[in-house]
């Protein structure tokens, strides 16, 4: 009777692991805000991964203080700069494993402001594998003027081979996809 309980143990917790084990590995990605400090330059650690974001030196632009450079410290590697433009030079950054995930402003003025979200290789020198359009202004009330901002959460999980992002609404919104998914391969 001993030996079948322990058996039973095992097998339930397998078919646990296998029901619950996708959920797990879902991630949802944890943003850190940069570029809200009156600071030309600021520094966020996640991890052991450090970020450094300054304003450009020798912006050309109409706005230069939308012009941006990341430099990604992490011990052992060479640092890595990204060159970037962020509408009113804020936005905000997530690591999941070997991706930076870059959320920046595109537009500016009232109801013009929208975000992408940028994913970057970490172990390849910040190269750009993704953008993604993560937010909209959509009329939504006929009866007022002003739009209303959509904005997709964004989770990351690994699967055999892939990375993949998904960005979803919370609810369904006329016009627009209520998932937008990104699959990358992990081929190095």
């Amino acid at each position: 009777m001993r030996g079948v309980s322990r058996h039973r143990m095992r097998a339930v917790l397998l078919l646990m692991l296998f029901a619950f084990g996708p959920a797990v590995a879902l991630a949802g990605v944890r943003w850190h805000e940069f570029g809200r400090s009156s600071s030309d330059k600021e520094k966020i650690t996640v991890g052991r991964i450090s970020l450094t974001f300054e304003r450009q030196k020798d912006s050309r632009s109409s706005f230069p203080s939308d012009d941006l450079v990341v430099t990604v410290h992490s011990q052992g590697r060479e640092s890595s700069e990204h060159w970037f433009t962020s509408a009113y030079g804020f936005g905000s950054v997530a690591i999941y494993r070997n991706m930076l995930l870059l959320k920046c402003g595109v537009g500016r003025g009232t109801y013009v402001r929208e975000d992408h979200v940028k994913a970057l290789r970490l172990d390849h020198n910040l190269d750009e594998l993704a953008d993604v359009q993560s937010s909209y202004y959509v009329l939504t009330n006929p009866h007022n003027a002003a739009p209303t901002l959509i904005e997709y959460s964004v989770t990351a999980k690994t699967e055999v081979g892939y990375t993949v992002l998904s960005f979803s609404l919370r609810k369904p919104q006329r016009g627009l996809p209520s998932e937008k998914i990104v699959r990358l391969k992990n081929d190095g």
